[in-house]
């Protein structure tokens, strides 16, 4: 028995999916009302292809990679600033009770841009030299001492990421309520 039969859904799921697998992708209501410029637009959300006749109307289609990649939304972009995101949501948090977020960003301007500075030069770092600039036998010895104590489980890219993100969300509502109240 398959795992559908095995769960309930045996034979009609099977069904229903052969049928919106190979189905029509404008349903016949909109078919039988006859506006030609509908129709068309059914049959173009339903393509696999993104090309042809209104493939011009999407913005993200035609300009969509190369405004990605020239906005800056690169991996790397997202690394430095989810780790600028969260020393700063750290600090914004330490510091609630002694001003805002942007009070303190202009309280001191300075350290800030030493921060950046720091944080950022520190991330390129991987993208200069991939090997990084210790001396192997020190690098070695740290790694494993890392190791040795889990770093890799804790420390891991998919949650750098996923606290980057959340940091730069928390960082955004700092931004958002120093500038409401």
């Amino acid at each position: 028995m398959d795992f559908m039969g095995e769960i309930g859904l045996g034979e009609e799921m099977e069904d229903m999916l052969k049928k919106a697998d190979g189905g029509r992708s404008v349903p016949k209501f909109i078919a039988d009302l006859g506006v030609e410029p509908l129709t068309e637009a059914f049959k173009f959300l339903g393509s696999d292809s993104m090309t042809g006749p209104g493939s011009e109307l999407l913005f993200v289609e035609k300009y969509g990679s190369t405004l990605y990649r020239e906005a800056g939304f690169t991996a790397t972009a997202e690394l430095i600033n989810g780790r600028l995101a969260q020393i700063g949501f750290v600090l914004a948090v330490q510091n609630t009770f002694n001003g805002d977020i942007l009070t303190m960003i202009a309280k001191y301007p300075l350290d800030v841009l030493l921060l950046v500075a720091a944080i950022s030069g520190a991330s390129l770092v991987q993208v200069a030299n991939p090997k990084g600039y210790f001396p192997s036998g020190l690098m070695e010895s740290v790694m494993k001492g890392y190791e040795g104590a889990g770093g890799p489980d804790i420390f891991s890219e998919k949650a750098e990421t996923i606290n980057g993100r959340a940091a730069m969300v928390g960082i955004a509502v700092f931004v958002l309520t120093a500038t409401i109240f």
